[in-house]
């Protein structure tokens, strides 16, 4: 089996969008880039920002999703497919497949992942 398929939800701020361009078969795509930043200590306990950069591919069937949200600076989220597969030369390769993206709010991406809403009714469940 040559292609498996997950999924990927990424954060992060638009830093490329490139040109629509076309496949051999005819199908269009564009490639965008977003850029995280990420704050370390490290061994020495100062404090270090890394930038993370990743490559996402949209299909034409999904251009009117990231219609308005594919804008420099725009801090989005990102959901899609991970697409790996094997090249002519037997190289293992991963490719993101953007399916949707959401435009989020700098003040509240620490929202994002607060996962106490889960546990606000457990008092009010039956057993």
């Amino acid at each position: 089996m040559n292609q498996i398929f997950n999924s990927f939800s990424l954060v992060g701020n638009v830093a490329k969008v490139n040109e629509i361009k076309e496949q051999a078969n005819g199908t269009k795509f564009k490639y965008f880039t977003i850029c995280q930043n990420t704050k370390y200590k490290d061994k020495n306990g100062e404090e270090k920002e890394e930038a993370n950069f990743f490559d996402i591919k949209i299909y034409e069937k999904h251009f009117k999703e990231f219609e308005n949200k594919l804008e420099v600076g725009k801090f989005i989220n990102v959901i899609g497919k991970v697409k790996v597969y094997k090249d002519c030369n037997k190289k293992t390769k991963m490719t993101l497949i953007g399916c949707d993206a959401r435009v989020l709010e700098k003040e509240k991406a620490e929202e994002l992942f607060d996962y106490d809403w889960l546990n606000d009714n457990d008092s009010k469940m039956e057993v």
